[in-house]
């Protein structure tokens, strides 16, 4: 298949799955708009649709919450059989709640780093003038409303405000938490997708349990961060967050904002991250239990979201790696797992080919290591990922993750962000990467 082929095709993605208003992660899984997707999407729109682009962000902002929070969902006025459903979370409860219905938790907040890359090739002011003081918002409650030790690295109290939802790093965790008077509820995500492909049912009935817990304390901070049983500093959440700051600070800078809370957050994340992620032993960072006082330690790929924060130095990102990435044992392909990147290292008992998180490949995880290799000149191997990433595209579709020892197609199809990253993997210029 031609590249302009497979160009074509992914534009074709994103218009099909197109409201008007958003732009559904798939077609028939994810029928609203997502946090993360919807920054992705916008990328992936910019390269043939600016406005376009614009309005999916402006659509996702709509949803902010009065205290900053921009949300992981954002209900809009499309009926659909999703579950959790609008009226499940209860936001109406909280003082904070806008006044659209939404999720009452977040996701990584990559949307800053989006609108500087999209203004670093087309400059928009204007838009950077409008959607700059939400995102500052945003940015200031994650550091204040999420932080619990005065660090600035930022807490999700839920799994899947990580973006990696069944990721295995979360099972000691979750097994540590005993669901006392489950909500009634019915899943859906099993209706368009195999059960081998998605969450145990005892790890979802642990997600519910937890939304329930949310409810019950109306989501005010405070209280979520003293009461909630799942409380987590993580590394990938903490790395894009990071990376959007310092993206942030840029954005400020091109309209004669102040960037003195920002360079506070910057300076304290670069002091506090390693301190509290890596460890040398292993060269891998982990993610925090802030609930046990202990790192969580599971090898997953989100160790190398730190690279895409360029927050390693040198001898650590050598370690990460050539000891950790190209080792045919964890992660480069070999054995159990033929393609790049395995999500779960393959030296996990809990890793699994075709299973959500536990060790399908990604394209948004192979795009933030790309990023991350380039970060460190290692080129060479960022191409060979790109050139992978691309050939499973052409082989089984736009799948929302593919199974990482044959290749083939896993979870929704027709996924938006695995379009919109070909869009950017094919037609972007190279990065030049600076603070």
């Amino acid at each position: 298949m031609t590249t302009d082929s497979l160009i074509d095709r992914a534009i074709s993605v994103l218009r099909g799955n197109d409201t008007g208003i958003f732009v559904k992660p798939g077609p028939h899984q994810y029928p609203h708009q997502w946090n993360w997707d919807s920054a992705l999407i916008a990328l992936g729109f910019s390269h043939f649709d600016l406005p376009r682009a614009q309005l999916e962000i402006r659509s996702l902002l709509s949803g902010q919450w009065q205290d900053g929070m921009v949300p992981s969902v954002v209900y809009h006025s499309i009926p659909s059989d999703y579950f959790p459903s609008p009226g499940f979370w209860q936001i109406e409860n909280s003082p904070s709640a806008p006044g659209s219905p939404t999720t009452g938790i977040t996701q990584p907040p990559l949307l800053a780093t989006v609108v500087r890359r999209l203004n670093s090739r087309q400059p928009m002011p204007d838009f950077v003038g409008e959607v700059y003081p939400a995102l500052l918002r945003w940015h200031r409650w994650l550091h204040t409303a999420r932080d619990v030790d005065n660090s600035d690295l930022a807490c999700i109290l839920h799994p899947w405000e990580s973006g990696t939802d069944d990721s295995p790093r979360w099972l000691h965790l979750l097994a540590s938490i005993q669901p006392e008077a489950l909500p009634e509820f019915q899943r859906g995500d099993t209706r368009h997708v195999a059960a081998n492909e998605r969450p145990h049912r005892s790890d979802y009935e642990r997600f519910i349990y937890l939304i329930d817990v949310f409810r019950k304390l109306n989501y005010a901070p405070s209280e979520l961060l003293a009461k909630s049983p799942f409380l987590v500093q993580d590394v990938l959440f903490n790395a894009i967050l990071f990376r959007a700051d310092e993206d942030l600070r840029a954005l400020a800078m091109i309209l004669d904002e102040p960037t003195d809370e920002i360079d506070g957050w910057i300076s304290n994340v670069q002091l506090n991250f390693n301190t509290r992620f890596w460890h040398e032993a292993v060269g891998l960072y982990y993610d925090y239990d802030v609930r046990s006082n202990e790192p969580i330690r599971v090898n997953t790929a989100s160790t190398f979201l730190s690279l895409f924060a360029g927050l390693p130095s040198e001898r650590q990102a050598q370690r990460l790696i050539e000891e950790h990435l190209l080792n045919t044992e964890e992660y480069a392909p070999a054995g159990a797992a033929r393609h790049w990147v395995t999500t779960t290292a393959k030296t996990e008992p809990t890793w699994e080919s075709r299973r959500y998180w536990r060790g399908p490949v990604w394209i948004i995880m192979n795009w933030f290591i790309m990023e991350g290799l380039g970060r460190y000149g290692y080129d060479d191997l960022a191409d060979v990922i790109r050139k992978d990433t691309l050939g499973l595209i052409e082989s089984a579709g736009f799948r929302e993750y593919y199974d990482a020892q044959d290749g083939s197609g896993c979870g929704s199809t027709d996924f938006s962000w695995s379009a919109a990253l070909t869009l950017e993997l094919s037609m972007a210029p190279p990065m030049h990467f600076s603070p």
